[in-house]
């Protein structure tokens, strides 16, 4: 049985597990990244098919002032892309790429709903309080983000440090959820589902409203998003760390430092970073059962759950790219119908009658939330023209979908029928109301489920952001609080990722990769 000797193992090689290795390796230190599946990213990845290339998790990457400045420090060369966001509703669309889009927003929901511009005007201006808030944490407003000469630094901190106080009560106030802060703003369920529904159930208010400011950092890597874990890969490798893909990590032994893989071969560690589902990494570690602290963190881990998958349908359609910019940019939040999901958001509604209803009726209810939400569609070549074959367009269009429904419809032997059915009636939607008559032009599909994102990436209940918001979250949920995150029970394992802080997402996953990497270059 071979063994090795490593100064870190990395147990998972998406960004958050990829960012730990690099900044280690960087630091000198005997790096080893293991990854289950046969390549790099989890959640950030591109495929390719009959010549097209599809993002396979996050459309876009969210800059967030991290990933250039990241690619700038390491010496990568890899130019990103504007990608432009469109926001649609039934016919009317603005697109997200100034500060004024904000207020062109307005104008279009007082558009759809004429008799509730007081509501609207609420929303907006909430919002704007919002961005204006980001804009002391992380924007020009910040003097640690700024070159400042010595002489102007302390007052421009000192009146910066007042304007954040106030900014963190601001955010401890909204640390409410969503949909509850909106009902305090708009009485019209329609339109706060339209303002919200591609949020997961309970986001943070704060985390929700924001994301209009978020939009306009979305950037597109040439390549796709899969050429940008490529790039941190070769970068990691050069500098003399080592990778080993198809190696799933079996067995977690703190008292011999090790982790040992399905074929055996065990990994020595002085340190271990675990960068892939926090559920699975509890459930397989051997430990001292006198670690209080480490039975208490296992059992609320173990008993919380993931918030909400997606449904994702992936197609190749004959038609130019032009075709489509005539109706958007290439990065959609599109609703058909301005009613919205309104009772149909409710998925615990029914789940709790599943098993009274007939076939019929399932499929009713799941045509009818399919029709009522909220769609991103993503269209590569209309960021990058090599994505996909001259003449020819990819699109990739995705919904917010319950793991449990679909876990169950497997269970009752119609899964496939049901992937099927989505396809056709999502297309027929898209065909019928966004891209008109690309229903004859299609190629060739396929869907991805939440079984599909759990069974690929190990990630529980085929969560894409981490923990649900409907529970108590089991760990970090405060900006103050970040730097512990990334700490566990046993002294010398990290965790890092979208399951170690909440709100999560790309950037929170880069931001704790490096937490974890500082905190062990320091301890060098």
């Amino acid at each position: 049985m071979k063994t090795n000797k490593y100064d870190v193992v990395v147990v998972g090689a998406g960004i958050s597990g990829i960012t730990s290795a690099l900044y280690l390796a960087r630091g000198g230190k005997k790096v080893i990244l293991l990854e289950k599946n046969e390549s790099a990213g989890g959640l950030l990845n591109s495929f390719q098919m009959h010549g097209f290339r599809f993002e396979g998790g996050a459309r876009a990457l969210v800059n967030a002032g991290l990933v250039k400045p990241m690619l700038e420090e390491l010496n990568i060369n890899l130019e990103m892309l504007p990608n432009p966001v469109t926001v649609c509703v039934e016919n009317e669309h603005v697109v997200a790429n100034s500060g004024k889009s904000l207020y062109s927003y307005s104008d279009m929901l007082k558009k759809l709903y004429p008799g509730d511009n007081e509501y609207v005007e609420g929303i907006i201006t909430e919002t704007q309080k919002i961005i204006n808030d980001m804009a002391v944490l992380y924007g020009v407003d910040n003097p640690l983000f700024k070159k400042t000469k010595p002489v102007f630094f302390v007052p421009l901190l000192l009146k910066w440090f007042v304007k954040f106080i106030h900014t963190m009560y601001r955010i401890k106030k909204l640390n409410l959820p969503f949909e509850a802060y909106m009902y305090k703003v708009s009485k019209n369920k329609s339109l706060n589902d339209i303002v919200g529904q591609h949020f997961f159930k309970n986001t943070p208010a704060f985390f929700a409203l924001s994301y209009f400011a978020l939009f306009q950092d979305y950037i597109y890597p040439e390549g796709g998003v899969g050429n940008f874990i490529s790039k941190l890969v070769e970068k990691f490798l050069e500098l003399g760390g080592e990778i080993h893909y198809n190696t799933k990590i079996n067995t977690i032994d703190p008292s011999t430092y090790s982790v040992e893989d399905e074929r055996g071969e065990r990994y020595h560690f002085d340190n271990l970073i675990w960068a892939a589902d926090l559920k699975y990494l509890y459930k397989n570690i051997a430990t001292d059962r006198q670690n209080k602290d480490f039975s208490e963190k296992k059992e609320i881990i173990l008993q919380s759950k993931g918030a909400e998958s997606v449904f994702t349908v992936f197609m190749g359609v004959d038609r130019p790219p032009d075709f489509f910019k005539d109706f958007s940019t290439g990065h959609v939040f599109y609703t058909p119908f301005k009613r919205g999901l309104l009772d149909l958001k409710n998925t615990e509604g029914i789940l709790k009658k599943w098993d009274t209803l007939s076939k019929k009726e399932k499929t009713e209810w799941l045509k009818n939330h399919c029709k009522y939400n909220t769609f991103e569609i993503s269209i590569p070549s209309l960021r990058d023209k090599t994505a996909s074959p001259d003449g020819k367009t990819g699109l990739i269009v995705s919904w917010l979908f319950d793991y449990e429904i679909t876990k169950r419809i497997k269970d009752e032997g119609w899964y496939d029928e049901f992937k099927a059915m989505m396809e056709r009636y999502v297309i027929s939607l898209i065909s019928d109301h966004l891209y008109t008559g690309i229903e004859d032009y299609i190629l060739f599909k396929l869907s991805a489920t939440p079984l599909s994102i759990e069974d690929r990436v190990l990630s529980a209940e085929g969560s894409i952001i981490g923990w649900s918001f409907t529970q108590k979250i089991p760990v970090a949920d405060h900006i103050f609080n970040l730097s512990n995150a990334v700490k566990t029970p046993i002294k010398n394992i990290f965790n890092v990722g979208k399951w170690v802080y909440s709100p999560a997402g790309g950037p929170t996953a880069i931001m704790t990769g490096r937490i974890a990497a500082k905190a062990l270059l320091k301890d060098k």
